[in-house]
């Protein structure tokens, strides 16, 4: 029974992550066919990734250090994926090239960050003080995309909610793709 629920809730975290993927598409200027597009292509991806796992289970056991490089390559173009996901959301607003050198220097800053914080976390032990300050460290984090929705991004928008969305959305697309970036790099086996 145990086994049968970690599956489904395996699925269900795969398929959560898909739809989250796939939501790059609406970002583009045909979001019907943006969406399907980008579910297809991260279906694509995520099936050579598990043909090719699976493959190396099979055929051996125990991975080799050059084994590893493939895993560590493809997280290192997620990550910067990552790094290039507020240009990709923000390219409808027209910014200059100056300001999406900000933004990408900020998300990159936002990114290690958010590392240390879960660092301090996860290494805090009992140690109540330390594990407050990371998650202190999150939560000033999260409120960084409304205050650059409110003070910066909002004159490109419509209404309050779109400046707001759009700001969120980056953000959780960047935290996506930098967790996922971040696994296949750190990668041990």
């Amino acid at each position: 029974m145990k086994n049968i629920l970690n599956k489904v809730v395996s699925v269900i975290g795969w398929l959560v992550l898909l739809l989250a993927f796939s939501s790059i598409g609406f970002a583009t200027s045909k979001p019907a066919q943006g969406v399907p597009l980008y579910m297809l292509f991260f279906l694509l991806v995520f099936a050579g990734v598990y043909y090719w796992v699976s493959k190396q289970k099979h055929d051996q056991k125990k991975v080799s250090e050059k084994k590893l490089i493939f895993p560590r390559i493809i997280g290192g173009v997620i990550l910067l994926i990552s790094l290039l996901m507020p240009w990709f959301v923000f390219s409808k607003i027209n910014l200059t090239t100056s300001t999406y050198i900000v933004i990408i220097a900020l998300t990159t800053v936002m990114i290690f960050l958010a590392l240390l914080a879960i660092r301090i976390i996860n290494r805090a032990g009992d140690n109540l003080i330390l594990r407050m300050a990371g998650y202190l460290i999150l939560v000033a984090l999260s409120a960084i995309p409304a205050i650059a929705a409110i003070y910066f991004f909002l004159p490109y928008f419509n209404r309050p909610y779109d400046s707001l969305g759009t700001a969120y959305w980056c953000t959780v697309a960047i935290a996506v793709f930098a967790w996922w970036g971040f696994s296949l790099v750190g990668k041990k086996s």
